[in-house]
């Protein structure tokens, strides 16, 4: 396997992660549920709907 195809598979990977986590932030928001999330290296509950949202506000942002 050369460098650029290792480089293709993990950017690869990586947008199905990201597509995989906002699938399920969208879930729980539509259900009403909380998630933990991670600020200044500790852990935080907030609503799925604003997870969603800060999510949807970021600039690298770019699930279909």
């Amino acid at each position: 396997m050369n460098e650029k195809s290792i480089l293709e598979k993990t950017e690869e990977a990586r947008k199905c992660l990201k597509q995989a986590v906002h699938d399920e932030l969208v879930k729980k928001a539509r259900l009403g549920l909380d998630v933990i999330i991670e600020r200044d290296g500790k852990p935080y509950k907030i609503s799925a709907a604003e997870a969603l949202r800060i999510q949807e506000e970021s600039p690298e942002y770019k699930v279909k």
